[in-house]
């Protein structure tokens, strides 16, 4: 990456900033000496020093696409193949050449279905350009064309195989590539068990591409080699602990265009440990939600779908509800479950608070609630 600083037409800017030519003294780790970027300030930014804000070491004419996101911000492409570096991820998911991939993304003013098609026609791929909705349609060609993959939103792609279905086709869907939502366990789990269908997700944005993707082995998401990725504390800005949620922040060098210290708002935290599938790149543990969602206790940053991957894995439970109060100097966090008829509440409660406290680092005092207790 170092390198890649070294080709961006930035890097005066960044010497009179105090940022020095040659990261090698202090690696990476000296791009902390710089504010967190975030996506709310590039409008302004761009706005002073159009069209992309003094982030772009070359004109305008030589890229290959300009995008359009709200704001408005206005995103570049260069002219390289998979420049948003999503070949990988289709690999690791399982995609050839020769597959007949549909492509669920939106094509219009944003960058996710060209994305998808540009990687996927570095690995030989034949794509269908479906775009968003007109899902009968996208069924059918799905159905017609004995279509062997789909990219999409987790939402959509089920949707989609479900209403092939519906309209008297048999999907031949073997994998599917999902991102920009939440991947629960169920969904993954249906799409197996129901259609045969291995779904794998891959973390990225329009901002800066892949920035972390699964393996077969799905411990985790791997973080993509072409950026910077730092786990922060949202109020203090600082390294967040081992295991303990915090800002995704990226740094993106890839000349001729640099974000450094790109607040994502996404909340996230590493993977601890080795992944069976033998990459070494370091795993972020799943897209939690956003920072802003994010309640604190005792120190610790817990987001509703943390609890949710947590608690719902017990069958016995139909729902939760997480009380914090202060009595005294510290929080107090009591979890209330309603369990289905005939559970074992000790049992169930006991087994409970330990995966709280393995997974969540927390220790709370969980208790059954009587039945239609939590609304």
């Amino acid at each position: 990456m170092a390198e890649r600083l070294r080709e961006c037409r930035l890097f005066p800017d960044l010497s009179a900033g105090g940022l020095s030519p040659d990261l090698s003294a202090g690696g990476i780790e000296s791009l902390r000496r710089l504010p967190i970027l975030r996506k709310d300030a590039l409008p302004a930014a761009q706005s002073l020093a159009p069209p992309f804000g003094g982030l772009l070491g070359a004109p305008p004419s030589t890229l290959r696409r300009i995008y359009v996101s709200p704001g408005p911000i206005y995103g570049p492409e260069p002219r390289r193949r998979d420049y948003w570096g999503l070949a990988p991820a289709l690999h690791a998911a399982g995609f050839r050449r020769g597959d007949i991939v549909l492509v669920t993304f939106a094509f219009h003013l944003t960058p996710a279905g060209h994305m998808m098609d540009g990687a996927l026609d570095v690995l030989g791929c034949v794509t269908v350009p479906g775009g968003v909705g007109n899902t009968d349609v996208q069924a059918r060609a799905l159905a017609d064309l004995r279509v062997t993959g789909v990219v999409g939103t987790p939402s959509f792609v089920l949707a989609l195989l479900e209403r092939t279905r519906g309209l008297g086709g048999e999907p031949a869907v073997e994998v599917a590539l999902v991102s920009g939502e939440y991947l629960t366990a169920a969904l993954r789990r249906r799409a197996r068990e129901e259609f045969g269908v291995r779904v794998t997700q891959t973390y990225a944005t329009a901002d800066v591409g892949v920035i972390a993707y699964e393996c077969p082995a799905a411990r985790g998401l791997h973080v993509s080699d072409r950026v910077a990725v730092e786990v922060v504390d949202p109020e203090t800005g600082r390294p967040a602990g081992a295991g303990a949620p915090g800002e995704v922040v990226v740094s993106f060098l890839e000349p001729p265009y640099a974000l450094l210290r790109f607040g994502t708002g996404d909340l996230a935290a590493w993977e601890e440990g080795e992944c069976p599938c033998g990459r070494t790149a370091p795993r972020l543990g799943g897209i939690l939600g956003r920072i802003g969602d994010a309640v604190k206790i005792r120190g610790l940053f817990v987001h509703p779908s943390e609890a949710d991957r947590v608690v719902l894995m017990f069958p016995e439970v139909v729902r939760y509800q997480i009380a914090v109060t202060r009595p005294g100097p510290l929080d107090e966090a009591r979890l209330f479950l309603e369990l289905r008829p005939g559970a074992d509440a000790a049992a169930v409660c006991a087994a409970v608070a330990t995966a709280v406290h393995e997974r969540l680092r927390l220790r709370m005092l969980v208790e059954a609630a009587p039945a239609g207790a939590i609304g």
